[in-house]
Protein backbone atom coordinates (compact mmCIF):
# COMPACT_ATOMS: atom_id res chain seq x y z
CA UNK A 1 0.00 0.00 0.00
CA UNK A 2 1.71 3.20 -1.07
CA UNK A 3 1.10 6.76 -1.97
CA UNK A 4 2.67 10.14 -1.72
CA UNK A 5 1.77 13.51 -0.27
CA UNK A 6 4.21 15.52 -2.33
CA UNK A 7 5.88 15.03 -5.70
CA UNK A 8 7.17 11.53 -6.43
CA UNK A 9 9.65 10.50 -9.08
CA UNK A 10 8.51 7.53 -11.13
CA UNK A 11 11.88 6.90 -12.73
CA UNK A 12 12.77 4.11 -10.32
CA UNK A 13 10.09 1.78 -9.08
CA UNK A 14 10.73 -0.70 -6.28
CA UNK A 15 9.02 -4.11 -6.07
CA UNK A 16 5.59 -4.24 -4.47
CA UNK A 17 5.67 -4.37 -0.70
CA UNK A 18 2.67 -6.63 -0.49
CA UNK A 19 0.40 -8.68 -2.69
CA UNK A 20 -2.85 -9.80 -1.13
CA UNK A 21 -6.51 -10.10 -1.88
CA UNK A 22 -9.39 -7.84 -0.90
CA UNK A 23 -12.12 -10.05 0.49
CA UNK A 24 -15.45 -9.65 -1.29
CA UNK A 25 -14.00 -7.54 -4.11
CA UNK A 26 -16.56 -7.18 -6.93
CA UNK A 27 -15.43 -4.21 -9.00
CA UNK A 28 -13.33 -6.01 -11.59
CA UNK A 29 -9.90 -4.78 -12.60
CA UNK A 30 -9.06 -1.39 -11.10
CA UNK A 31 -6.20 1.01 -10.45
CA UNK A 32 -4.70 2.22 -7.20
CA UNK A 33 -3.69 5.85 -6.76
CA UNK A 34 -2.26 8.15 -4.14
CA UNK A 35 -3.80 11.45 -3.14
CA UNK A 36 -1.12 13.97 -3.95
CA UNK A 37 -1.02 17.78 -4.17
CA UNK A 38 0.30 17.39 -7.69
CA UNK A 39 -2.67 15.22 -8.68
CA UNK A 40 -3.52 11.51 -8.42
CA UNK A 41 -0.45 9.31 -8.62
CA UNK A 42 -0.92 5.76 -9.89
CA UNK A 43 0.82 3.28 -7.60
CA UNK A 44 -0.71 -0.12 -8.31
CA UNK A 45 -3.59 -2.27 -9.46
CA UNK A 46 -6.36 -4.50 -8.21
CA UNK A 47 -6.98 -7.64 -10.24
CA UNK A 48 -10.47 -8.90 -11.01
CA UNK A 49 -10.16 -11.43 -8.18
CA UNK A 50 -9.25 -8.68 -5.70
CA UNK A 51 -5.49 -9.26 -5.67
CA UNK A 52 -3.67 -6.06 -4.68
CA UNK A 53 -0.37 -5.22 -6.36
CA UNK A 54 1.36 -2.04 -5.18
CA UNK A 55 4.73 -0.55 -6.05
CA UNK A 56 6.05 2.56 -4.35
CA UNK A 57 8.16 4.74 -6.59
CA UNK A 58 11.36 6.48 -5.72
CA UNK A 59 10.68 9.74 -3.88
CA UNK A 60 12.26 13.12 -4.43
CA UNK A 61 12.86 15.38 -1.43
CA UNK A 62 9.69 17.11 -0.29
CA UNK A 63 8.97 20.19 1.77
CA UNK A 64 7.29 18.16 4.50
CA UNK A 65 9.80 17.17 7.19
CA UNK A 66 9.87 14.84 10.16
CA UNK A 67 10.11 17.83 12.48
CA UNK A 68 6.99 19.40 10.96
CA UNK A 69 5.06 16.14 11.13
CA UNK A 70 6.07 15.21 14.67
CA UNK A 71 6.60 18.43 16.65
CA UNK A 72 7.90 18.24 20.19
CA UNK A 73 5.42 17.26 22.89
CA UNK A 74 7.95 17.74 25.69
CA UNK A 75 7.80 20.56 28.21
CA UNK A 76 11.42 21.35 27.41
CA UNK A 77 10.60 21.76 23.73
CA UNK A 78 13.38 19.37 22.78
CA UNK A 79 12.84 17.64 19.41
CA UNK A 80 11.44 14.11 19.53
CA UNK A 81 12.94 13.21 16.14
CA UNK A 82 16.67 12.82 15.58
CA UNK A 83 16.64 14.31 12.06
CA UNK A 84 14.16 17.18 12.06
CA UNK A 85 14.86 18.19 8.47
CA UNK A 86 14.60 14.74 6.93
CA UNK A 87 12.02 14.66 4.16
CA UNK A 88 8.82 12.80 5.14
CA UNK A 89 6.26 11.49 2.64
CA UNK A 90 3.10 9.81 4.00
CA UNK A 91 0.64 7.78 1.94
CA UNK A 92 -3.12 7.61 1.37
CA UNK A 93 -4.67 5.18 -1.11
CA UNK A 94 -7.77 5.17 -3.26
CA UNK A 95 -9.04 2.94 -6.04
CA UNK A 96 -10.44 4.02 -9.41
CA UNK A 97 -12.05 2.11 -12.25
CA UNK A 98 -9.95 3.88 -14.88
CA UNK A 99 -6.25 4.64 -15.26
CA UNK A 100 -6.79 8.42 -15.10
CA UNK A 101 -8.54 8.33 -11.68
CA UNK A 102 -11.69 9.97 -13.01
CA UNK A 103 -13.98 7.19 -11.74
CA UNK A 104 -13.05 6.87 -8.07
CA UNK A 105 -14.50 3.78 -6.39
CA UNK A 106 -13.35 4.22 -2.80
CA UNK A 107 -10.39 4.08 -0.45
CA UNK A 108 -7.99 1.25 0.32
CA UNK A 109 -6.76 0.60 3.86
CA UNK A 110 -4.35 -1.69 5.67
CA UNK A 111 -5.76 -2.40 9.13
CA UNK A 112 -6.03 -5.18 11.69
CA UNK A 113 -9.82 -5.51 11.52
CA UNK A 114 -13.01 -4.17 9.93
CA UNK A 115 -13.86 -2.67 13.31
CA UNK A 116 -10.68 -0.59 13.25
CA UNK A 117 -11.55 0.73 9.81
CA UNK A 118 -15.10 1.54 10.96
CA UNK A 119 -13.74 3.57 13.88
CA UNK A 120 -11.35 5.45 11.60
CA UNK A 121 -14.12 6.11 9.09
CA UNK A 122 -16.26 7.62 11.86
CA UNK A 123 -13.57 10.27 12.52
CA UNK A 124 -13.66 9.37 16.20
CA UNK A 125 -17.43 9.55 16.51
CA UNK A 126 -17.79 5.79 16.97
CA UNK A 127 -16.37 3.60 19.72
CA UNK A 128 -12.66 2.89 19.44
CA UNK A 129 -11.33 -0.65 19.35
CA UNK A 130 -8.00 -2.21 20.18
CA UNK A 131 -5.92 -3.01 17.14
CA UNK A 132 -3.80 -1.32 14.49
CA UNK A 133 -3.87 0.77 11.38
CA UNK A 134 -0.88 0.91 9.05
CA UNK A 135 0.62 3.48 6.74
CA UNK A 136 3.56 3.39 4.39
CA UNK A 137 5.77 6.46 4.73
CA UNK A 138 8.99 7.49 3.05
CA UNK A 139 11.86 9.07 4.98
CA UNK A 140 14.89 10.52 3.21
CA UNK A 141 17.39 9.31 5.82
CA UNK A 142 17.65 7.08 8.87
CA UNK A 143 16.04 8.69 11.91
CA UNK A 144 14.50 7.94 15.27
CA UNK A 145 11.21 9.12 16.71
CA UNK A 146 11.08 8.47 20.43
CA UNK A 147 8.83 10.06 23.04
CA UNK A 148 5.91 9.54 25.37
CA UNK A 149 3.39 12.25 24.58
CA UNK A 150 0.45 13.00 26.86
CA UNK A 151 -2.57 14.96 25.69
CA UNK A 152 -5.71 15.94 27.66
CA UNK A 153 -8.82 14.69 25.88
CA UNK A 154 -12.37 15.94 26.41
CA UNK A 155 -15.04 13.49 25.31
CA UNK A 156 -17.95 15.90 25.03
CA UNK A 157 -19.87 13.78 27.51
CA UNK A 158 -20.45 16.44 30.13
CA UNK A 159 -17.23 17.29 31.93
CA UNK A 160 -15.69 13.90 31.18
CA UNK A 161 -12.02 13.99 30.25
CA UNK A 162 -8.91 11.81 30.38
CA UNK A 163 -5.23 11.83 29.46
CA UNK A 164 -4.29 10.09 26.22
CA UNK A 165 -0.75 8.74 25.90
CA UNK A 166 1.01 8.15 22.58
CA UNK A 167 4.26 6.22 22.83
CA UNK A 168 6.61 6.66 19.88
CA UNK A 169 9.28 3.99 19.52
CA UNK A 170 10.15 4.40 15.86
CA UNK A 171 13.36 3.57 14.03
CA UNK A 172 13.07 4.87 10.48
CA UNK A 173 15.30 3.55 7.75
CA UNK A 174 15.96 5.49 4.53
CA UNK A 175 13.27 4.88 1.88
CA UNK A 176 9.90 3.28 2.63
CA UNK A 177 8.75 2.22 6.10
CA UNK A 178 5.51 0.62 7.31
CA UNK A 179 4.30 2.55 10.34
CA UNK A 180 2.11 0.71 12.83
CA UNK A 181 -0.30 2.75 14.95
CA UNK A 182 -1.65 0.42 17.62
CA UNK A 183 -4.41 1.20 20.11
CA UNK A 184 -3.22 -0.76 23.13
CA UNK A 185 -5.61 0.51 25.81
CA UNK A 186 -9.18 1.80 25.83
CA UNK A 187 -11.08 3.99 28.24
CA UNK A 188 -14.88 4.03 28.57
CA UNK A 189 -16.80 7.29 28.83
CA UNK A 190 -20.00 7.76 30.86
CA UNK A 191 -22.10 6.59 27.90
CA UNK A 192 -20.04 3.42 27.51
CA UNK A 193 -18.38 4.72 24.36
CA UNK A 194 -14.74 3.60 24.11
CA UNK A 195 -11.88 6.05 23.59
CA UNK A 196 -8.22 5.30 22.76
CA UNK A 197 -6.32 5.84 26.01
CA UNK A 198 -2.93 4.60 24.82
CA UNK A 199 -1.47 4.37 21.32
CA UNK A 200 1.90 2.89 20.43
CA UNK A 201 3.63 3.88 17.19
CA UNK A 202 6.39 1.69 15.72
CA UNK A 203 7.78 0.56 12.38
CA UNK A 204 6.92 -2.99 11.32
CA UNK A 205 9.48 -5.27 9.75
CA UNK A 206 7.66 -7.06 6.99
CA UNK A 207 3.91 -7.48 6.70
CA UNK A 208 2.29 -8.02 10.15
CA UNK A 209 0.19 -11.15 10.54
CA UNK A 210 -2.91 -9.18 11.53
CA UNK A 211 -2.73 -6.73 8.59
CA UNK A 212 -5.45 -7.01 5.97
CA UNK A 213 -6.46 -4.95 2.98
CA UNK A 214 -9.94 -3.50 3.27
CA UNK A 215 -11.82 -1.49 0.67
CA UNK A 216 -14.24 1.26 1.66
CA UNK A 217 -16.67 2.21 -1.15
CA UNK A 218 -16.93 5.90 -1.90
CA UNK A 219 -20.62 6.00 -0.97
CA UNK A 220 -19.96 4.79 2.59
Amino acid sequence: MRITLLALALAAVSPAFAADRIEGWSHGEAYIFSHDPMGPLRVGTVAADGTVELSLPAVQSTEQTLGDTFPSCLESGEPIVSERFASFTPTSLFVAADDSAMEELGSLHLVSSPEMLAWQASYGQGSAVEGSWYQYVNVSQAATLEAECKLPMYTGEGEDNFEQTTVYAVQFKPDWNLMRNEVTELRAGPSGKQYPKQIRVTVSEGMPEDAQWLFRPLAD
